[in-house]
């Protein structure tokens, strides 16, 4: 028999994170060393194969088709070839947003605010209130503010019944406002254009979610905690400006937590990384920028005929070049406001994972959107009782939360079947984790050298990864795109197709987990960096 060759201990107790909050790399024995030769092939198959060789065949399509993008491409920077792809709706949607008035308010609440800081600090909450109400009217105008101001209202007064039920029914009926066709027209009338209406409709979805957290955390507060819950707190979490537009969330307890801290002035080394931070963004907004001057990938979901014609391995690149930018311009989008909010000592979020750095379903909604889960996590999976009442609660639990998901970004139907199949991964991972703790597992693993168990759970792995980035795209793309990238990858070119992707898939993951067992898993998944 094989003897084991590796020793199971704690994510926690593999990394070393120091009194900042900052992880720091060690390498984790949980995950057994493999042949060197073996990772090497494992490396330059994943690097050539799976990212740049894919790549290279978008970049080489876009360039000959970019005659029949006709209306979705701009005109762009001569540098760089003289067009520019436009079809992403949420990065142009982010990009308009970010004008030269919004960056003079910016100034100018970072100013005020450092001026309060120092000379009135047992003022600086309610400046920092009316700052932020200032910009948000300045820059979504007062149509919208007011619509947001109703809305806030209605859900503060549903907080006063102390009862959670009244909340999370007001909660959903206010979702519904924005989804009813009937109440959506008179809304459409009432704000003026079509961007400050989809902003507005952005907004309240984004409070929606900052209005459940207060009023939640205010119905399971004691009495002697009322004075927490004011109005002006209310309107200063919900209103807060660096985070108001795209966040990233945090729940109220923890920025209500942070917000009321004694405040102290900045050190050099501290605002030295603030600027360092939104140095680093600015170079992502550029090196996005340039890139799509080069890549038209966004292009091909307003033009399915051509998506339809791409070969494969540039349809692969395709699919690809959506995961990446997915998660690029989250990480500008959360990343920025998240500097400027340090300026306040409110330290959010990170951003999210990179990519390719997790492989499930569990972790994408751990390490992604992490305001999002511990929305989720707060205020449904644990009420429900989450893994501590068991397997069947936590998969009650977590179906919850993505039917709420599922209500919260809309009823569309590409989005249901995201959320489903996100469930169904969620749940398979989780009922495979329970397996694996059996007699029979353990004894089987017992069976196994290190590095071959590594090896099987690799393979098994394999398939949830495809479902994960193949689901990401159903949500990205919508459903018939997103079934052109099922269709051509995986049947229509079977058997070839698949065994191709399984092979690059079970070479990715083992870069991943050669990764974690370097740096340590809690290194990639919570480093303030990438």
């Amino acid at each position: 028999m094989p003897s084991r060759r590796y020793k199971k201990i704690s994510e926690s107790e593999a990394d070393i994170q120091d009194a900042s909050g900052v992880v720091s790399r060690k390498e984790d024995p949980s995950i057994a060393r493999l042949p060197r030769l073996e990772i090497l092939v494992y490396t330059v198959v994943a690097v050539i194969c799976f990212i740049c060789y894919p790549m290279y065949n978008v970049y080489k399509e876009s360039q000959a088709s970019a005659f029949r993008f006709y209306g979705v491409l701009a005109d762009g920077y001569n540098l760089f070839g003289g067009l520019k792809d436009e079809g992403d709706f949420e990065w142009n949607f982010w990009r308009e947003l970010v004008t030269v008035q919004a960056g003079v308010i910016v100034f100018v609440y970072i100013a005020v605010g450092r001026l309060a800081e120092t000379f009135c600090p047992e003022w600086r909450n309610t400046l920092l209130l009316v700052l932020s109400l200032s910009s948000v009217t300045l820059l979504a105008t007062w149509r919208c503010m007011l619509v947001l101001l109703l809305n806030a209202a209605f859900m503060y007064f549903a907080s006063y019944s102390k009862r959670a039920l009244v909340v999370w029914v007001a909660a959903l009926l206010q979702l519904y406002s924005i989804t009813n066709s009937f109440l959506i027209f008179y809304l459409n009338n009432f704000i003026e254009n079509s961007f400050d209406y989809h902003l507005t409709i952005f907004c309240v979805a984004l409070c929606n979610l900052r209005f459940l957290s207060f009023c939640l955390d205010y119905c399971s507060s004691k009495s002697e905690d009322t004075t927490k819950f004011s109005h002006k707190d209310f309107l200063l979490y919900v209103f807060y400006f660096p985070l108001f537009f795209f966040g990233p969330l945090m729940m109220y307890k923890d920025f209500h937590h942070q917000i009321e801290k004694k405040s102290e002035k900045l050190s050099s080394s501290q605002i030295g990384q603030v600027v360092k931070d939104l140095a680093r963004y600015m170079l992502y907004i550029i090196f996005i920028e340039i890139v799509l001057h080069f890549l038209f990938f966004a292009a091909y979901h307003q033009r399915a005929n051509i998506l339809t014609g791409l070969p494969l391995w540039a349809l692969a690149g395709n699919a690809l070049c959506h995961l990446i930018f997915f998660q690029l311009k989250y990480q500008v989008m959360f990343g920025i406001p998240n500097a400027i909010a340090m300026l306040d000592r409110v330290d959010t979020f990170k951003p999210p994972v990179c990519i390719f750095s997790i492989y499930t379903f569990a972790d994408m909604w751990r390490y992604f959107d992490r305001g999002l889960h511990s929305i989720l996590l707060n205020y449904i999976y644990i009420p429900i009782g989450g893994s501590r009442c068991g397997t069947f609660r936590q998969l009650i639990g977590s179906l919850l939360c993505f039917i709420f998901v599922f209500y919260w970004h809309g009823l569309e139907e590409h989005i249901f079947y995201w959320a489903l199949f996100n469930w169904v991964g969620v749940v398979i991972e989780t009922i495979v984790n329970q397996v694996s703790k059996t007699e029979k597992a353990k004894s089987f693993k017992l069976n196994l050298s290190g590095a071959s168990l590594r090896r099987v759970t690799a393979v098994f792995s394999v398939p949830g990864y495809i479902a994960l980035s193949l689901a990401n795209l159903l949500f990205l793309s919508g459903i018939s795109m997103g079934y052109i990238y099922f269709e051509r990858l995986i049947i229509t070119s079977f058997p070839i197709g698949p065994l191709v992707l399984l092979l690059l898939y079970y070479c990715m993951i083992q870069l991943i987990l050669e990764c974690h067992r370097i740096c340590g898993k809690k290194y990639f998944c919570e480093k303030k960096y990438y």
